[in-house]
């Protein structure tokens, strides 16, 4: 292995952890109120508490993330462009959409109906089984202060979020999803161990929570700690094998690790996924090749990242990389 083939371009693909990604629609903003209203099966059958929904801009950077009432309905504080919403959790088959909201609608509802997971992953996670009936059981005042905490959440005002989760928690001590939300406000609010304390404890409730794995997962990847992350992903993918991020992240630690062939193989899936925002996941593929003397190949992933970021921050590196091997090609 070269010696420092991994420092290369993985400082970028780090930096994209921590750092959020900003975009600009070019289109008039205006403030607006946006209700998610989800029904599995039909419109006469509401959403359980507690799906999340993740709302997203329009090239699928995550601006909100909550969850469904006892209505099945949620509620963000948003501007008006075009927006992406997804939709998961127990019981159902992950549902993604476009939505548009135009600049005269200052409220806007969007009912959405989802299907039942029968088969997949979540199949024993149906409303009925040990973890959304305990969640079904919830009092209303834990469900309210558990809403007010995730409105205070996307408006990033952390010690309220804090605040209203606590509260959640000491009226209902098994609500797996308000300690969540309470290590998300920890987390962003600068104190990450208090957070991963809250995290390891929702987990403990609920064993296949992939959003609790994978931001516990995220501390362990900003300490460097990447057989934990590794393990954390590993765990958040058996609950929610589709999700891009679990596998992009999961590519990178292993690669750290030198688990050549499992970043790769994590890469590709990631791949064959809506992958927005990830397009870094091919530099690790490229590395991982190239790291396995299998350089010429690694040709593909280079222009393949370059393909979908023409303009990214690894841009320049790739076109290096991709010149260099070409001198190295047989004539």
């Amino acid at each position: 292995m070269k010696p420092n083939l991994l420092s290369t371009c993985t400082w970028v693909f780090f930096h994209l952890l921590l750092v959020p990604s900003l975009y600009a629609q070019f289109e008039k903003q205006n403030a607006t109120t946006l209700v998610v209203r989800v029904s599995i099966g039909s419109y006469q059958h509401a959403a359980p508490p507690n799906l999340s929904v993740q709302l997203q801009d329009g090239f699928g950077a995550i601006e909100h993330e909550g969850h469904t009432d006892t209505r099945g309905m949620v509620e963000f504080s948003t501007f008006t462009a075009t927006k992406r919403i997804r939709i998961f959790g127990p019981g159902i088959v992950e549902h993604e959409e476009t939505i548009q909201i135009e600049p005269v609608e200052n409220r806007k509802v969007v009912n959405i109906i989802v299907r039942e997971d029968t088969k997949g992953a979540n199949a024993n996670s149906l409303p009925g089984s040990t973890v959304p009936t305990a969640r079904l059981n919830i009092p209303d005042k834990a469900q309210k202060e558990f809403q007010k905490g995730s409105d205070s959440l996307a408006k990033k005002d952390w010690p309220e979020a804090q605040k209203h989760f606590t509260a959640a928690i000491a009226a209902y001590d098994r609500y797996d999803v308000a300690y969540n939300g309470l290590g998300m406000a920890l987390a962003s609010s600068g104190n990450p161990q208090e957070a991963r304390t809250v995290f390891e404890k929702a987990i403990s409730l609920n064993e296949k929570f992939a959003e609790a794995y994978r931001n516990l997962s995220r501390i362990s990847l900003s300490e460097k700690k990447f057989d934990e992350a590794d393990q954390l992903l590993t765990r958040s993918l058996d609950a929610d094998p589709l999700n891009a991020w679990a596998l992009a992240y999961s590519a990178y630690a292993e690669l750290q690790l030198r688990k050549f062939n499992d970043a790769l193989a994590h890469a590709r899936k990631a791949h064959e996924l809506e992958h927005e925002g990830l397009a870094s996941v091919h530099i690790v593929a490229a590395l991982a090749l190239e790291s396995t003397d299998r350089g010429a190949d690694s040709a593909a992933e280079y222009r393949t990242y370059l393909e979908e970021e023409p303009n990214g921050r690894d841009a320049a590196r790739a076109k290096e990389k991709l010149a260099a091997l070409a001198t190295q090609a047989p004539k």
